[in-house]
């Protein structure tokens, strides 16, 4: 009778227990929570993307003809920019000096326009006439996509010459709290 009843009172102890814990549901667990979306490393994924370029571009690598780095843009309006697409023309043109590139530092030159705070625009402006004006055989340019969770980057190397796109890479960043920051710039 005594394990009866302890049964009993356990069995009682347990819906009490889990009817008080539905209790405390509000209506806001029925919100499904969005998972925080952690940054990517912006210096591997924009190397990456160079050396992607690199490897696509061979006769580059043998003429070792001087580049542009220009300001990556955004696809909607290829007249502005942010943070975010300056860093990535920054940091892809770094790589590319890494490799043993000569890369023109276009900031430092007073013959082209740079609008102030926005960075370098080859993809809104004649890739042609920039780069003659810096003897440039090639422009590492892009563009950038912003999604709800994503930026989509797109990265080229065109040619001079002709706006020939040499090599192409797309590659994908996840929008966490720094990219965020970086394209509220």
């Amino acid at each position: 009778m005594i394990g009866n009843l302890i049964s009993r009172g356990v069995a009682v102890a347990l819906v009490v227990a889990s009817l008080g814990i539905l209790g405390c549901a509000s209506s806001a667990d029925d919100v499904p929570v969005r998972p925080i979306i952690q940054d990517a490393n912006l210096i591997d994924k924009n190397y990456g993307a160079a050396d992607a370029l690199l490897m696509r571009a061979s006769w580059l690598k043998e003429r070792r003809e001087p580049l542009l780095a220009a300001t990556f843009v955004d696809i909607n309006n290829l007249e502005i920019s942010s943070g975010l697409g300056r860093v990535i023309g920054e940091q892809i043109g770094s790589r590319f000096a890494q490799q043993g590139f000569t890369v023109i530092e276009i900031k430092m030159r007073n013959n082209i326009f740079v609008r102030e705070g926005s960075g370098e625009f080859a993809l809104s402006r004649s890739v042609k006439e920039i780069s003659q004006s810096h003897n440039a055989a090639a422009v590492i340019a892009g563009t950038y996509a912003v999604g709800r969770q994503s930026v989509f980057v797109n990265a080229r190397l065109i040619r001079a010459t002709d706006n020939l796109v040499l090599a192409s890479y797309d590659y994908v960043l996840p929008m966490g709290p720094d990219a965020k920051a970086l394209l509220a710039e």
